[in-house]
């Protein structure tokens, strides 16, 4: 059987602490279960954890027909280097770049990829195939992937090719939607993913839920959209079906906005087993959420701040907002932005603490 690996590059130089809250890369595990319908054996190396010379002694091995890698911007030169090292040993082998970096500027992997994939790479599969068997790449070739419709036709993440071990803590993370119809100024997912909110039915979503439960014992789940409660009624019939077969304690680390969201829905959240919400807040000061073009108000943030302290009971411990069972809701700031005179920024700061009550870190 054929082989394809999927490859991760370094991300993370030599923090443990942050190897430890690592996500699974869904993407390549998307893939992963693509590939497999086209009769490959596939293989993941996360080179956070998987040491980059035992990957290189495996491909000589096995020689993959197929290497595709996930790009970041921070992870450009791994990705150079991985491909230079195994370009040496696999001859034949089809080496694809896809995510991103790849997307955003896929001029950069010209004459080091033999494929770029710009965009959803699920629809591209079997060109990647056709293109392998052929064994003959002289020019890098640039394939527009195809943005999916229909969530519900993609198979669920094939985390069976996973090493537990190095996600333990975010076993249970899962993509419930994909784009995002604002048009925020520092993100990038309206050119990645678009900007058409396209949602995976409630019961393709409970199902790989229950799936993440009991095949895999994940201890608690964690919605990575980005606009997870746009569609409000979806995200009120995935609550009350989370509680119903009683699915256990799940969050939203990615950021939810405050203008999607109310004190119904919040109640609802938390009934149904949410124990953090993400605020994707990005400034203290109107002036400097106008120019990240964010499209909400501070008077909103308040409101929801608000509404989020009367469904969860606040303890204060290390500058963050908890409840006794851990549950909590955290704001994301940002400070470091283009015209951002330092009376703005005290100002932003004295709102965060003041008049919102809420403590703050500053991260570099």
């Amino acid at each position: 059987m054929p082989f394809v690996y999927l490859v991760k590059p370094v991300t993370v130089e030599s923090h443990e602490e942050e190897k430890k809250g690592s996500y699974p890369p869904l993407g390549l595990l998307y893939l992963s279960s693509m590939f497999k319908e086209y009769g490959f054996e596939t293989k993941l190396y996360d080179l956070d954890f998987v040491d980059e010379n035992a990957l290189v002694k495996q491909a000589s091995h096995e020689q993959p027909e197929i290497v595709a890698i996930t790009s970041t911007t921070p992870s450009y030169y791994s990705i150079v280097h991985v491909i230079k090292r195994l370009r040496e040993i696999l001859k034949n082998s089809l080496f694809a770049v896809g995510g991103p970096h790849a997307t955003l500027v896929p001029e950069d992997f010209i004459g080091i990829a033999d494929v770029i994939v710009k965009g959803e790479g699920e629809r591209v599969i079997s060109e990647l195939v056709k293109m392998s068997r052929k064994q003959r790449f002289k020019n890098t070739i640039v394939l527009n992937g195809e943005t999916v419709e229909n969530l519900d036709e993609i198979p669920y993440p094939d985390r069976s090719i996973l090493d537990r071990r190095y996600y333990s803590e975010n076993l249970g993370s899962m993509f419930t939607s994909r784009g995002c119809p604002y048009n925020c100024l520092f993100c990038a997912t309206r050119f990645i993913m678009g900007r058409k909110f396209r949602a995976r039915s409630v019961g393709n979503v409970i199902g790989e839920w229950i799936e993440l439960k009991e095949k895999y014992r994940a201890p608690k789940i964690r919605i990575l959209d980005d606009v997870f409660t746009f569609n409000r009624q979806r995200a009120v019939e995935i609550c009350k079906q989370v509680k119903e077969y009683g699915l256990g304690e799940w969050s939203l680390p990615n950021g939810v906005r405050v203008d999607n969201v109310d004190a119904e829905l919040l109640e609802l959240m938390a009934d149904s087993g949410c124990t953090t919400v993400w605020y994707g807040v990005e400034s203290g000061s109107q002036k400097v959420i106008n120019i990240l073009r964010k499209g909400i108000k501070l008077e909103q943030v308040e409101k929801v701040v608000e509404c989020s302290k009367d469904f969860w009971k606040w303890v204060e411990e290390n500058g963050r907002f908890l409840t006794h069972d851990y549950s909590k809701f955290e704001r994301e700031f940002i400070f470091e932005t283009p015209d951002y005179p330092l009376k703005d920024r005290i100002k932003a700061i004295e709102i965060i603490e003041k008049e919102l009550s809420l403590k703050y870190e500053v991260e570099f």
